[in-house]
């Protein structure tokens, strides 16, 4: 048995503690961080720490068994701290905070952290920037709006000045579609970090996202979370769920770690797929717990209309330790996948309730 750092952010952290069984260990352990305990029953062999401070040393320790396992770990700096409640954000639930908690996001620094305090804050679609993290904390929860009229349609293809070359900007099921801005959007960025033990919460149910999922309303529906052409992007810790459609939809992105998470969906709504990477190159999804209304993972590598022209193949994935309940396919292949999809390595995962 071995204890090992995932990865360390500026205010929380996520292990895996090796042991070869899928998902959970055989008996649950203690954790403690700098001799305090912080779990005393912890079920699942990924797990994480929050509430950190920046650029600060520590040792975690795992009690199992009779032994003791223990680990040194730095967290990453940080530059500027921005407490989102500055901006006027108003977290009951209602109050449309669209404008201010992008103010935050806009004008943090960089190698800043966006704070979120536990509320329920009412927004439309925010766009994340490079070199910056949005913490949730426990209680904070980031709430879709339902008028589908405040989210932003982005063009599926923006033309260039000469007139040959083509950005694609969004997508809907493997073509380059206009569709409506995700309530998270990280696009042309890196180094962008999502964490903490908060919420993204489309909250879909209540509006009209699941009628009508074959007709175009405006524009296509949106995803939860999406990323696109970035680079380095990390999602941890959260919540996401009630998701509009695919929940998390990463495209042509490179390195990114999605890790110790959930996505919570209910089984009978349409097309919301968990993690969609689409031609994405070395994803590490691990410790994920994923309950949805369709496929639990897919990779994808668009319809044949992108995938011939750019041949970008979606490959080096690593998939592990993570529960896969509910959801029609545990992990699949396709169905749009025309640039193909390889080097993708899946272990200790635990696939309970799916339908294949």
């Amino acid at each position: 048995m071995k204890l090992t750092l995932i990865r360390a952010m500026t205010r929380s952290a996520a292990f895996e503690l090796e042991n070869g069984m899928c998902f959970r260990p055989a008996e649950p352990f203690t954790v403690l961080l700098d001799g305090a305990v912080v779990y005393d029953a912890c079920n699942t062999n990924v797990f994480s720490l929050y509430s950190l401070l920046p650029g600060h040393s520590y040792t975690v320790a795992v009690r199992a068994g009779g032994e003791e396992l223990t680990l040194d770990f730095v967290t990453r700096t940080e530059t500027f701290f921005v407490d989102a409640s500055r901006y006027g954000i108003v977290g009951d639930g209602v109050t449309d905070n669209t404008a201010k908690l992008q103010a935050a996001l806009s004008t943090c620094p960089a190698g800043g952290t966006v704070y979120l305090p536990a509320g329920r804050y009412r927004s439309a679609s925010l766009f994340l920037k490079s070199h910056t993290t949005l913490y949730l904390e426990k209680g904070a929860v980031i709430l879709g709006d339902n008028d589908r009229s405040h989210y932003p349609v982005l063009p599926g293809v923006l033309p260039s000045e000469n007139e040959v070359d083509e950005y694609y900007l969004t997508g809907w099921e493997g073509n380059p579609l206009d569709s409506l801005a995700s309530l998270i959007n990280v696009t042309q960025a890196e180094d962008v970090t999502i964490t903490g033990e908060g919420e993204i919460d489309a909250d879909a149910q209540h509006g009209d996202w699941w009628q009508d999922v074959k007709k175009k309303k405006i524009a296509w529906r949106p995803r939860t979370v999406s990323i696109t052409d970035s680079r380095y992007v990390v999602l941890h810790g959260v919540t996401v769920k009630n998701s509009y459609s695919w929940t998390i939809h990463p495209m042509f992105s490179t390195g990114l770690d999605l890790l110790d998470f959930k996505i919570r969906n209910p089984y009978d709504a349409p097309n919301t797929d968990g993690i969609d990477p689409e031609s994405c190159v070395n994803t590490r999804i691990i410790g994920a717990d994923i309950h949805v209304g369709d496929d639990c993972i897919a990779m994808k590598a668009s319809k044949v209309f992108l995938g011939m022209k750019l041949k970008k193949s979606c490959k080096n994935t690593v998939i592990r330790n993570c529960l896969l309940d509910k959801g029609h396919g545990g992990i699949v292949i396709g169905s749009e996948m025309s640039g193909g999809v390889k080097d993708m390595v899946v272990t200790q995962c635990l696939m309970d309730h799916t339908d294949r």
